[in-house]
């Protein structure tokens, strides 16, 4: 495979990738639970009629603040009352209707995940409840003994980042127009093997930056395509004949940092490929985006890897479209039509026996993701396992995404002990179901026809424009590192 996002069918196992990834720091200890909302600060009070020192600015310590203060990612933040007093209604409405904390990860009747989520952002329903309370209760103050302290949240950016590394000069994207895919070659100067545990992606200019791929380029042939321009178009891939995948990001996704003694291998003098997607704005916009790395010293005991699996155009190769709703007689075919509420496609891959003429290793997973485009609703990755034990179930569902938005993609990392973690092995199957919304029903869909000046939906197939779709899932695993790294 020569692109995470390529048109083709596509599975492959590459060095650990950032794609849709949140931080996976180490594995905690806790035993494996039912995913349940996420944890609130100990020494929170309760009360019976909700207050903001007693009540609101606890839940926006736990849920709002890493974002919503200064310095934080979100335009605005929500610390004092006055801050929160006027986007209060707005507030309890984006909670209610599970926008806010941004978290697409939610049991439903056809998926029950064994383990907790670490760095669960999820609101609790009482949480909600008690927002709502508050703002119909005119949104008392109450007493100032019952604040809590303020927390200090780290800077946006990569925590302990060695490298900067970017677009050597802006880029200018036309006013309207198609997607534009570009890559733009640059050389990080490693003269050495590096080993990376961790990676951010800082878009220059958010508002036409629709996601950042980096891959290594061995052989150096990225800078001969590009030339004197210094970048060229590359729909589907690098276009290099060796490219292995650095980092992914896409809108929601934070700075990645990899679980102790783990890192992601870059070959000496490689070059690195910059590949972003642009969506053009109405006007002309310029845009130098960067990335970020931490280098690790010396070889690490643990190699993280990522099984990328999707976008599967028919019922044949190593990951197969199984029959839908839509199929024409001639068989399964990738096709959302119009103004269809809750459409499905699924494919399904078989984990190989080799990799790269290596039996596949034994591999745990610590993360999953998914991805796909404005009408996609919701994403459920599946295991079968050919082998089964009392840990590893012969039938586990690893996630599921009823509360997906394209905004605010991430991996989300399992919170539990490595030996305890979904394993998986070579002969297991997994699928992976994307739901899709085409229909006015959905608001990113609004937004897209209203920017292509459309007054309706229409069929929607499988592409790299912003308008097509995609269903690609994420498993995102470790093994211990061996010869062979």
């Amino acid at each position: 495979m020569t692109s995470m996002l390529s048109l083709r069918s596509c599975v492959a196992t590459v060095a650990f990738t950032t794609v849709v990834a949140a931080s996976v720091a180490a594995c905690s200890s806790s035993e494996p639970q039912t995913s349940e909302p996420g944890v609130v600060s100990p020494s929170r009070p309760v009360e019976t009629n909700p207050t903001f020192t007693g009540t609101i600015a606890w839940i926006l310590q736990d849920r709002c603040q890493r974002c919503h203060s200064e310095g934080g990612i979100a335009p605005f933040p929500l610390v004092s009352y006055e801050e929160v007093k006027g986007l209060a209604s707005l507030a309890a409405e984006k909670m209610a209707t599970r926008e806010m904390p941004p978290w697409g990860a939610f049991d439903d009747e056809t998926c029950k995940v064994n383990h907790k989520w670490k760095d669960d952002l999820r609101a609790t329903p009482e949480e909600i409840e008690a927002f709502a309370k508050w703002v119909a209760a005119g949104k008392p103050y109450g007493n100032e003994a019952d604040r809590p302290s303020p927390k200090t949240f780290p800077p946006s950016g990569l925590p302990s980042k060695t490298h900067t590394i970017g677009m050597k000069a802006p880029h200018e994207v036309m006013a309207g127009g198609k997607d534009d895919i570009r890559c733009f070659p640059v050389d990080p100067g490693f003269a050495e093997d590096t080993w990376v545990s961790g990676t951010n992606v800082a878009p220059g200019n958010p508002r036409i930056v629709h996601h950042v791929i980096v891959y290594s380029d061995p052989n150096r042939e990225g800078v001969v395509k590009a030339g004197a321009a210094g970048s060229y178009p590359c729909f589907g891939g690098p276009e290099v004949s060796n490219p292995n995948l650095v980092l992914a990001w896409a809108p929601g996704v934070p700075p990645n940092v990899l679980p102790e003694d783990t890192g992601l291998k870059i070959a000496k003098s490689s070059h690195l490929i910059v590949q972003v997607h642009y969506h053009p704005a109405q006007t002309t916009q310029s845009d130098q985006t960067q990335f970020e790395l931490r280098v690790m010293q010396g070889k690490p005991s643990w190699v993280a890897q990522v099984i990328l699996a999707g976008n599967a155009e028919g019922p044949d190769g190593i990951i197969k479209l199984l029959p839908g709703p839509a199929d024409p007689p001639s068989g399964p075919e990738f096709k959302i039509p119009a103004n269809a509420p809750a459409h499905t496609e699924t494919m399904e891959v078989v984990v190989p026996d080799n990799i790269g003429g290596f039996p596949f290793p034994q591999a745990s997973l610590i993360a999953t993701g998914a991805h796909m485009h404005w009408a996609g609703v919701d994403m459920k990755i599946e295991i079968e396992r050919k082998t089964a034990t009392a840990d590893q179930p012969a039938k586990e569902c690893l996630l599921g995404t009823p509360k997906y938005d394209f905004n605010w993609q991430r991996a989300y990392a399992y919170d539990a002990p490595m030996e305890k973690l979904p394993a998986i092995g070579a002969g297991d199957k997994i699928r992976f179901s994307c739901k899709y919304d085409n229909t006015t029903n959905n608001r990113h869909v609004r937004k897209a026809l209203a920017e292509m000046q459309q007054a309706a939906p229409t069929d929607i197939s499988l592409g790299e424009q912003t308008l097509d779709e995609m269903c690609l899932g994420v498993l995102v695993a470790v093994r211990r590192a061996s010869l062979i790294d």
